[in-house]
């Protein structure tokens, strides 16, 4: 079992037992920002901060019976998992309910937009939540540019939820996939569920396979000179080959303005992504600046 799994039946355990599936998404949100772990990550929603992979998890722990099969989060076991879970967090945990969370429902929603006014950017029942004033200073911290970008970003290393927020941070509308074989065993960036998360997250989404390296020609990538080798050879005997491509990315900006390029690799100089973005930052017709999302803890980190 995931160390994640046990924090989350450990934070239904501490609440008596049995939570609604708002209430658990929104305090497990509070849990994982007040003790600064991100145990779960989570992204801008319909009604605030919210986790594709906390329900993957839900759908997981119905099958080894420790949830009930149920519409809200409600223990199915008398296995105490809050005893199992670090002591620093233990004791965090157990005074939750009693300390930064004593209140549910509505008034747990409006306290963490408040707090949190970066996740209420895509909320529907914001102006229904908060006061005129609170929307007003809520809203003013969106960012929403609006210009021409096209960004690059990878999954590595992090999960969809974080991927999804550095999308919506950065006011994504578009993402084009340039994997030759769009398959992940990681949840959540195999073709058909990275489809419907981000179409979930109010994304659009493309694949251009043609766009890809063979798997064949990655093998044995084990040092600087390797990749050095392998982008030229994308580069002159690939690339140039893929106008139609090229060209749909190029009517893609046209319609959607901000969109992002997507593979696998975290650093943007180890994967292909980066020699097709090249074409648009060398291309004086096109004038279009070129970003690439890394880690960061709200918004994209520029090169």
């Amino acid at each position: 079992m995931f160390y994640r799994q046990k924090v989350l039946l450990a934070l239904i355990e501490v609440y008596g037992g049995k939570l609604t599936n708002t209430d658990l998404e929104k305090l497990l949100f509070f849990f994982c920002q007040t003790t600064r772990q991100n145990h779960y990550d989570f992204f801008p929603y319909k009604y605030g901060a919210f986790s594709f992979i906390s329900y993957y998890d839900k759908h997981n722990l119905i099958e080894r019976g420790l949830l009930k099969d149920v519409e809200h989060f409600e223990l199915n076991t008398s296995t105490s998992f809050l005893s199992q879970l670090k002591s620093k967090e233990r004791i965090a945990l157990r005074g939750f309910p009693y300390t930064r969370a004593k209140v549910r429902g509505r008034e747990l929603v409006r306290k963490i937009y408040l707090e949190y006014p970066e996740y209420t950017i895509r909320s529907k029942i914001a102006k229904e939540i908060l006061s005129q004033d609170e929307y007003k200073k809520v809203s003013s911290s969106w960012d929403l540019e609006t210009d021409s970008v096209l960004f690059t970003i990878g999954y590595e290393g992090i999960s969809v939820d974080e991927y999804l927020r550095r999308l919506i941070s950065n006011n994504v509308s578009a993402l084009i996939d340039v994997r030759k074989n769009p398959f992940s065993r990681k949840h959540g960036f195999s073709k058909n569920h990275l489809q419907a998360y981000t179409a979930k997250a109010g994304i659009k989404y493309f694949h251009l396979p043609e766009l890809g390296i063979p798997s064949g020609l990655r093998k044995d990538l084990d040092d600087d000179a390797s990749y050095v080798n392998l982008f030229k050879y994308y580069s002159t005997n690939i690339l140039p080959y893929q106008q139609q491509a090229i060209d749909e990315i190029k009517d893609l900006i046209a319609k959607y303005r901000r969109v992002a390029l997507t593979c696998f690799e975290a650093d943007y100089r180890m994967c292909h992504r980066h020699k097709v973005a090249e074409l648009f930052e060398l291309d004086s017709e096109i004038n279009i600046p070129v970003r690439h999302i890394e880690d960061c803890p709200s918004k994209c980190i520029y090169h």
